[in-house]
């Protein structure tokens, strides 16, 4: 893994982290935040095997529509 997912990881433990003491009383913000990290997580696995997360692919195509339907 690069230096650079090594960082975004280490941001994301620290968001972990935060999310679980913040919303430790509140379940449905606690399950919305580990949710979002996850995805998070997820991504950068992606990009670490040399694959383009799911919703940046989604973004791609969203613009490559755009800019066929400009045309």
């Amino acid at each position: 893994m690069s230096r650079y997912l090594e960082e975004a990881a280490a941001l994301l433990r620290k968001a972990a982290e935060a999310n679980q003491k913040e919303n430790s009383s509140y379940p449905s913000s606690l399950a919305k935040g580990c949710e979002r990290i996850a995805r998070e997580f997820a991504a950068l696995a992606a990009i670490d095997k040399g694959l383009l997360p799911a919703e940046m692919v989604a973004d791609v195509l969203r613009a490559i529509a755009e800019k066929e339907d400009r045309s």
